[in-house]
């Protein structure tokens, strides 16, 4: 009976000792592996909190294409392309960093509509890993503004018999609109 219980006590000290290893596995941080998903950043308006990415705003440029401008953590952050999520389907916004500005890049695409409520996803170029996503409305798109054309004055006489002098009147100028650059004023709120 004594080889019994010694094997019995055995078999019971592994289990235990398997138990405590395999619990404290479970508490250790876990090293990021090759293929292996984090989990995406959350993705909204930048704000004061200073999480990033983060989208500064919404444009139109003078072709009537999207720009989302997107403050980034810095240039080591991964070439990404945005996926817009719809109510008619998907859209895919290419994206660049901007040179002049390490934290900053934009991207470009079809025209939404704001005050619906989209889902946006930053994916990574090499794997197709999602970095970010968020889901919110566009509150507002800036428009490229056109070229402000001044009236100039001209004198023409009045037909007027009590006043014999020359009043002034407008002549509307037709200006062509002209775009901004591909990318925005740089500061944002």
């Amino acid at each position: 009976m004594k080889p019994n219980r010694s094997i019995a006590g055995m078999v019971l000290l592994a289990g235990l000792t398997f138990l405590v290893f395999s619990t404290l596995n479970q508490w250790r941080p876990k090293q990021p592996q090759i293929n292996h998903r984090l989990p995406a950043s959350a993705l909204a308006y930048c704000s004061s909190n200073d999480v990033r990415p983060c989208i500064v705003s919404f444009d139109l440029d003078s072709d009537g294409n999207m720009l989302v401008n997107i403050l980034i953590p810095g240039p080591s952050f991964p070439d990404f392309y945005l996926r817009i999520i719809h109510s008619k389907g998907e859209s895919i916004y290419e994206c660049q960093k901007v040179e002049m500005f390490q934290d900053r890049a934009y991207c470009i695409g079809e025209d939404m509509h704001p005050g619906e409520a989209l889902q946006y996803m930053i994916v990574s170029r090499e794997g197709d890993s999602l970095l970010a996503e968020g889901n919110f409305a566009i509150v507002g798109l800036a428009l490229a503004a056109p070229e402000i054309a001044l009236p100039t004055p001209t004198n023409q006489p009045t037909a007027s018999p009590t006043q014999g002098s020359f009043i002034k009147t407008p002549t509307p100028i037709r200006g062509t609109p002209t775009s901004r650059p591909p990318y925005p004023n740089p500061s944002y709120p």
